[in-house]
């Protein structure tokens, strides 16, 4: 039973800071789980290879995105509780307690651009950061670069045409393997972003210095704690599941791939973009429509068929504001999916 690791479950007992019943529990299968520190714990399956996965399953790095973090602390839940049988290697992460427990996105500034090797300004997302680019490093340590995988978990802002939707960060590795997007057709994902540009995020960091097969997954909207529409990511909990257990995931899916075209980056106080504030993710633009306004420069769109993703004008100066997309049509070469 999970009583054995957590007095009431992994996310309740992190919330709380509680220590560990014990921090590290045998269960009956021969699966070991290791409580790291507060919010990481690692999953050993009672044999590893040198075919085993090592997945990193993270959340939380918003803490108002709580479909993920409910998702994670559900996995850990039904393995404790030996429902189902891992033959992958996990490190579970809830990241972000301090905006969990104010119900917004950071405290201070936005975790999920901390994540590149270079000096940020002292905040507690940055110690959060430190923390987790170790709990990363540890994890992946000794291990085979073309068996690192790493699912960073999140919702958007607002609503999207496509409801759930993957990030491919820019890595120089091969980190777009036919099984990477076999597992996005099976398990729902509408869209993909396939992105070339340098980034910081928490997938980024695994994709380009870990070489790991790695996303930011986008899940539905954000919402409450309890008022997620899980029934909405029953087939991507499902095929999650079947891909920590180690099974076949072969299926053709109709999976929709779109290159990042463009970047804005907010460089001025004055910013905005003259759309409605509610435009859902993937809305398209004519070529030259003006979408906005950074100081004294027009923002308009910059390519044909393109549409507009995540866009934030309150976002701190010199962060990005808004991805401009259209869509591609990649093909796997020497066993990497790219256009």
């Amino acid at each position: 039973m999970a009583g054995v690791m957590f007095h009431t479950s992994f996310l309740q007992d992190s919330i709380k800071d509680l220590d560990a019943i014990s921090d590290e529990v045998r269960l009956e299968n021969g699966v070991t789980v290791n409580k790291w520190r507060r919010g990481v714990i690692e999953i050993i399956p009672s044999s590893v290879t040198e075919q085993t996965k090592h997945i990193v399953l993270s959340s939380g790095v918003h803490g108002n995105e709580t479909a993920p973090i409910e998702m994670v602390d559900q996995i850990a839940t039904e393995i404790l509780a030996q429902k189902w049988q891992p033959e992958c290697r996990i490190l579970l992460i809830i990241a972000h307690f301090e905006s969990m427990a104010i119900e917004k996105r950071f405290v201070e500034t936005n975790l999920n651009r901390l994540f590149a090797d270079k000096d940020y300004p002292a905040s507690q997302e940055l110690v959060i950061a430190k923390k987790l680019k170790q709990d990363v490093a540890r994890f992946f340590e000794g291990t085979k670069q073309e068996n690192r995988w790493h699912l960073d978990l999140h919702c958007s802002i607002r609503s999207s045409i496509h409801y759930t939707f993957a990030i491919s960060p820019q890595s120089d590795h091969k980190t777009r393997s036919p099984e990477l997007i076999e597992f996005l057709e099976k398990s729902g994902i509408e869209a993909v972003l396939l992105s070339e540009e340098a980034s910081s995020t928490f997938s980024w960091l695994s994709s380009s210095k870990y070489g790991a097969q790695a996303l930011t997954l986008e899940l539905g909207q954000v919402a409450k704690f309890g008022h997620n529409d899980m029934n909405r990511l029953a087939q991507f909990n499902q095929t999650l599941i079947e891909l920590l257990q180690g099974k076949s995931l072969s299926q053709t899916g109709s999976l929709k791939a779109y290159q990042v075209a463009n970047s804005i980056y907010r460089q001025n106080e004055a910013f905005e973009f003259f759309f409605e504030a509610k435009l859902p993710n993937f809305s398209s633009f004519e070529l030259g429509a003006e979408l906005g306004r950074d100081g004294e420069e027009l923002l308009t769109m910059p390519v044909e068929s393109g549409a507009i993703v995540f866009p934030n004008p309150g976002v701190e100066l010199k962060q990005r504001a808004a991805l401009i997309v259209k869509p591609c049509q990649p093909e796997f070469v020497d066993g990497n999916w790219s256009y």
